[in-house]
């Protein structure tokens, strides 16, 4: 054999031997590839490929860093031009740049928070003003009925996607929560919001009470409402004036209901099986003051309540104006509710001081010493 003919076999044979070392090498990197791919999935290295929508808003120059890896500093610069857009009024443009912005990032949460903040809030309040301003009947309505809410509905969409994107962020729902409670008005959505971002381990406290808020204004959820809301006022940490107002307003709810259902006989019977529930006992006390006018078994059923270590400050409160309404203990009344306002004042309501202060103006009380004066909003 020719030694030409043998360096043939020879090549061929070891291209055949590469091709084979190749393709074993290529199986064998498959289970590794993907579980590498799996991990960039998981940690957001795969969340963003350019689409038909991406390469039409991008100049060309743009969308080949973005590709090439500079999508956080291309995603900088639209950000910026969308503040510039902003402060020129052109929404438009806004809207544009910030679908840029949360296309290139949309794992990070604050683009999308400040894309629906735009939309919702400062485009919405620029039309607005305009609405209020404008003295053509059609372009008010045109504005008021369409452009304000399609700017809205923006919003709400922006924000939606980004908790999406942001599954493990208290952010985005925390501002769907916000434009359902303070834009749509609607007490039961901003719920579900409040509670979703609330469950989030980055989640500040204060949205919990947000939730509690909301759901307390829901018709028929009092019982759940009560739950949270009580929850929140046992727990003491922080008892704020609407924590105050809604755990009130609730138990005056539930109060109402067992009055409305129930006899004197059958509350008092109730109390005897269950003397540990204040509520019960509170039904009695209104009971006397509204169906038989017996201010002195009134007085003596709120003595009960004051005496459960569980019920509320503010019914030491009712039990002063309780008190009060016997002229006989009306200076003694005045007295406790006075040192009552003096240290906690937030739990008097705005009825509440009309009333203190007609006690005062009925005693005589001097201008000067009236408690009334105070600004019960400077303490807690």
């Amino acid at each position: 054999m020719s030694i030409s003919i043998k360096s043939k076999i020879y090549r061929r044979g070891g291209i055949l031997i590469s091709i084979a070392i190749l393709v074993v090498f290529g199986f064998a990197r498959i289970p590794l590839e993907s579980k590498t791919e799996d991990q960039l999935e998981k940690f957001g290295f795969r969340d963003w490929s350019p689409d038909i929508s991406a390469r039409e808003q991008l100049t060309q120059a743009s969308f080949i860093g973005a590709i090439g890896g500079f999508r956080s500093l291309i995603a900088s610069v639209y950000d910026l031009r969308a503040h510039e857009a902003f402060r020129n009024k052109d929404w438009a443009s806004v809207e544009r740049f910030r679908k840029i912005t949360t296309s290139l990032q949309p794992r990070f949460a604050k683009h999308w928070d400040l894309a629906a903040w735009d939309m919702a809030w400062n485009a919405y309040a620029y039309y607005r003003s305009r609405s209020e301003f404008c003295e053509d009947d059609l372009e008010r309505w045109q504005i008021e009925k369409i452009i304000m809410p399609n700017y809205l509905e923006k919003g709400l969409e922006f924000a939606k996607e980004g908790a999406a994107w942001t599954p493990e962020s208290y952010l985005l729902p925390m501002v769907i929560g916000d434009i359902y409670s303070q834009k749509y008005k609607n007490p039961k959505l901003a719920a579900q919001w409040y509670f979703k971002s609330s469950q989030a381990e980055d989640a500040p406290t204060y949205i919990y009470r947000a939730y509690a808020t909301q759901i307390a204004r829901c018709e028929g959820m009092e019982k759940k409402a009560y739950e949270v809301v009580s929850g929140l006022y046992n727990d003491g940490k922080i008892r704020t004036l609407t924590i105050r107002r809604d755990m009130e307003r609730l138990e005056d709810y539930f109060i109402d209901d067992l009055m409305q259902n129930n006899s004197l006989v059958e509350l008092q019977k109730m109390f005897e099986q269950n003397p540990s529930d204040y509520l019960i006992n509170a039904a009695i006390g209104r009971y006397h003051l509204t169906s038989d006018n017996d201010v002195k078994s009134a007085v003596e059923a709120y003595r009960e309540i004051l005496k459960n270590p569980k019920s509320p400050q503010f019914y030491r409160r009712q039990f002063g104006f309780v008190l009060a309404k016997n002229p006989d203990y009306q200076e003694n009344a005045y007295q406790l509710l006075k040192k009552i306002y003096i240290n906690v004042p937030a739990i008097f309501r705005e009825k509440d001081v009309i009333e203190l202060s007609n006690i005062e103006k009925h005693l005589n009380i001097p201008s000067n010493e009236r408690v009334t004066k105070i600004d019960r909003y400077t303490k807690d």
